[in-house]
């Protein structure tokens, strides 16, 4: 396995995008078990022969929760977006838009990530690329009848910007993070705020004068918020967690640990984040051993005063194993549950579901339900208040594609719990 091409595997990436830290990064998963799983497959459209991939899920009630993603194959060009609704007894596809559609050469509209702020208010971000261009922030709004698209900033060249994260505080305070280009060819943080009219960038650091990115961001006030991705080392193109946060006033880079150290193609990822508390926040990924060409599932916690690394559970740590976490939610602070998944010489190579819980002492793996020959979960969400949880992503009969890792022809995958 080539781990240079690692993030290019995992994450969503326009085909002619070259930028090492530009690669944010997908995951890997866990098989299923003769054990009883807690989770359920729920029936889901998939709209398009070429594939259909769920990227994120978000809910206000047991009886309205929005999936969103992407249609198409491994191939990104072509790409159109996918959103689903689910209206408590079955998810249908609703209509959604392409800004990147208006061209006769390649073309890609994605998205990454979903927050409902009411049952019409609802936003999903990512990105579009149209003809030779790179990629553009993608803003979509529902307002109860239908999606449209929501300007959004200009950048510096506007190119090779994409947002991966988003978090609803109310209907005027959003923060969306990703990444944007800086003049000199480097990559930067990407942070936006909605105030209810328009969205507008917010000053954000950057720790690594060559690439940084966001993957995620959470908050449990709007003095406390949390965004997190990585980083890239200059002298040793390694690359290091990244976590951002805002108190209110200013967005700083705050420590976080990277169990590899600064070595030639060492990754250490984080690529979701989950705040329970000011002194209680949970952020998940991978990291990608290039000695040892081996991934392994990396948590690390923030108990108020600063981040640390949790022991985290994998399918298996021989040299070509893939373990990697894309998503964590949590019912309460001891009750925690982290989605993404594996591939080990038992199965052949081909992904397969992974789903970790945390009990308030210990992350375990538990048994998940797996669909095809293959399957990712890139996403996954707790309805606050209940013990109600949907993971989504995708599943093929016919494997992935073992020059990038997607899956071929995918069909959107739904797990949810608890059955009944």
């Amino acid at each position: 396995m080539n781990y240079s091409t690692l993030y290019e595997r995992h994450l969503p990436v326009h085909r002619t995008v070259i930028v090492v830290v530009l690669l944010g990064a997908l995951g890997l998963a866990v098989p299923s078990t003769a054990q009883t799983s807690i989770f359920a497959i729920q029936n889901s459209p998939s709209p398009n022969v070429q594939g259909n991939t769920l990227n994120a899920v978000a809910a206000l009630s047991t009886s309205d929760a929005w999936a969103v993603g992407y249609q198409n194959d491994n191939n990104l060009n072509d790409s159109r977006t996918l959103a689903m609704h689910w209206d408590g007894s079955q998810w249908k596809l609703v209509r959604t838009p392409n800004p990147g559609s208006h061209c006769q050469g390649n073309s890609g509209n994605v998205l990454n990530a979903v927050a409902a702020v009411a049952p019409n208010d609802v936003w999903a971000v990512g990105f579009f690329f149209t003809c030779n261009a790179l990629l553009k922030p993608m803003v979509l709004h529902w307002d109860g009848t239908a999606w449209t698209p929501v300007h959004t900033p200009a950048l510096n060249t506007n190119d090779n910007a994409a947002l991966n994260g988003i978090v609803a505080l109310a209907a005027n305070d959003i923060y969306v993070v990703g990444y944007q280009p800086a003049s000199n060819g480097a990559v930067l943080t990407l942070i936006e705020h909605w105030d209810g009219t328009a969205w507008s960038v917010v000053p954000s650091p950057n720790p690594s004068p060559t690439g940084n990115l966001l993957s995620a961001v959470t908050a449990s006030s709007a003095t406390d918020i949390w965004a997190v991705g990585n980083s890239t080392d200059q002298a040793t193109v390694s690359v290091q967690t990244l976590a951002l946060h805002f108190d209110g006033a200013t967005w700083k880079t705050v420590s976080t640990p990277n169990p590899l150290p600064k070595q030639f193609l060492d990754q250490n990822v984080l690529l979701s984040v989950q705040s329970v508390a000011a002194n209680d926040v949970t952020a998940v990924g991978f990291i990608a051993d290039a000695n040892a060409q081996n991934t392994l599932t990396l948590i690390e916690h923030w108990n108020g005063t600063q981040w640390s690394v949790v022991p985290s559970p994998n399918q298996g740590e021989a040299r070509g194993d893939l373990n990697t976490l894309h998503g964590v939610a949590a019912v309460s602070g001891s009750d925690l549950y982290a989605a993404g998944f594996y591939e080990t010489a038992a199965t052949a190579g081909q992904h397969t579901t992974l789903i970790e819980h945390f009990d308030g002492n210990t992350w375990t793996i538990i048994p998940s339900p797996t669909r095809g020959l293959a399957q990712q979960l890139n996403g996954i969400f707790v309805l606050p208040g209940t013990t109600d949880v949907w993971s989504v992503g995708g599943a093929s009969r016919f494997g992935i594609d073992f020059e990038d890792g997607f899956l071929q022809l995918p069909k959107t995958l739904v797990l949810f719990s608890p059955i009944g």
